[in-house]
């Protein structure tokens, strides 16, 4: 009951852990968000081109998801000297008093803040990378019951010490999700967000969610390479055509049914800072969602919402697959190109012969895009500007590279191979690139493992 709870609270101020319920846990800052000069981008409207505002013209003011709550319980009334609060909890271990681990689903039900008005849902979100922990940060914000499955020490961190996340330069207090590595002791679910990397999804994750998934469950796999449902109910010759590399024998068409899925993809910038600790560094268009057919639809309508209710877009588009396959060229080109230049976005600016390389990459797997009659709301010449113009941030690839991750590369280019070949598009100078980007990252391991023996 609720002496348990302030129980719990008192455990956690010896501990010199801020308590998490409702009344006492900011989910946002509490103060005004200042411009450090980083990359800060503007929320275009559905269907407007990715802009970047200028630094000049940034309004350090107060946004609406962003003010100060009043809490009806300040826990600092709570604060007790620190031998009363341990003779309180000695007094309190003699009794039946479950732990913190038992109470975390009782603080997670109460830290979102419910309206019985609002559309509320049940998600699970497999993964806890930037991306995973930030989609659950923000859905569990927008009162929805969230659920994360995580494994390893990202799953220790988030059972003791709660979900962290960085936004705005801030850090904000743990928010209290629930954590598990066994899907089965989930349920079913309304949403299963999957946010591995590319490299990382098969039929392994594929079986292993099934237990969460119902008649009514939609799934939302990875979409930063070119997805196995492509053609799913495609209007014209290539409709529900199989990418035999992006799912040897049907088995992700087979477990993740297309009728099943959501398209969605990210225009943000996540990294994780640590185990169960992640930041978010800015957001240009959020998370764009399409129904795969481009109708409308309630569980399309109701995910957006609860994104927005959060503070962040969520574009209703008509043709995901034209965001898709603009944000995974956007990957491969910036990616092989830093993998093999070794250098920040910066460093890449300030070589024209890098930026012409981004250029001719792009042209060519547009090729792709102008054979399906995809749209592309941005020219490649906008995109490499707008990218570059974030001079020091460092790709996800390299930053991979550097530190002896493996890289998605292989995996990104074999979905864009896969679709080229199926509809007769050529694209030698990608592969050329990409086969060295792939010969450094050979190299790399063979270093490491070298070095590592000799220590």
């Amino acid at each position: 009951g609720s002496s348990h709870v302030g129980l719990s609270i008192l455990r956690r101020l010896v501990r010199g852990t801020p308590p998490t319920s409702a009344s006492t846990m900011p989910l946002c800052p509490r103060s005004k968000r200042g411009h450090d000069g980083s990359d800060v981008r503007a929320y275009p409207k559905a269907g407007e081109p990715y802009k970047k505002t200028d630094p000049d013209k940034f309004e350090q003011k107060l946004l609406a998801d962003e003010a100060p709550r009043t809490s009806t319980l300040p826990y600092q009334s709570l604060v007790l000297p620190l031998a009363e609060a341990q003779q309180a909890l000695e007094e309190a271990a003699k009794e039946k008093v479950p732990l913190d681990s038992e109470l975390d689903a009782v603080e997670s039900s109460s830290c979102g803040e419910r309206d019985a008005t609002v559309d509320h849902f049940s998600v699970c979100v497999v993964g806890a990378g930037a991306i995973g922990c930030h989609i659950a940060y923000v859905l569990h914000k927008a009162g929805n019951d969230v659920t994360l499955v995580a494994r390893g020490e990202n799953l220790k961190a988030l059972q003791s010490e709660g979900l962290r996340m960085r936004i705005g330069g801030e850090d904000l207090p743990p928010v209290w999700i629930k954590a598990t590595d066994c899907p089965e002791q989930v349920g079913h679910v309304d949403y299963v967000f999957l946010t591995m990397k590319v490299s990382g999804y098969d039929s392994t994750v594929a079986e292993m969610i099934q237990p969460m998934v119902g008649d009514q469950t939609t799934i939302l796999p990875p979409t930063t390479s070119i997805p196995y449902w492509w053609f799913y109910k495609w209007q014209g010759q290539f409709e529900d055509r199989r990418l035999s590399q992006v799912d040897p024998c049907d088995v992700l068409w087979g477990l993740i049914p297309p009728e099943k899925v959501i398209g969605f993809t990210m225009w943000l910038s996540a990294v994780q800072l640590g185990p169960g600790r992640a930041e978010l560094r800015h957001v240009q268009r959020g998370y764009p969602l399409g129904e795969l057919d481009g109708s409308s639809s309630k569980r399309v309508e109701r995910l957006a919402a609860a994104f927005e209710r959060s503070g962040i877009p969520a574009p209703r588009v008509p043709c995901i697959r034209s965001e898709i396959f603009i944000k995974s060229l956007n990957s491969l080109a910036f990616n092989v190109v830093a993998v093999l230049g070794d250098g920040s976005n910066g460093t890449i600016a300030d070589a024209p012969e890098a930026v012409e390389v981004l250029h001719q990459v792009m042209k060519e797997c547009e090729v792709i895009a102008e054979t399906l009659g995809l749209t592309i709301a941005q020219s490649a010449e906008g995109r490499i500007k707008q990218t570059l113009s974030a001079r020091m941030h460092t790709m996800s690839m390299l930053h991979d590279l550097r530190i002896g991750k493996d890289l998605e590369l292989r995996a990104l280019w074999t979905s864009f191979e896969d679709l080229a070949g199926l509809i007769g598009v050529q694209l030698p100078l990608t592969r050329a690139l990409v086969g060295v980007a792939l010969l450094r990252e050979a190299a790399e391991k063979e270093r490491r493992a070298a070095a590592s023996g000799g220590g």
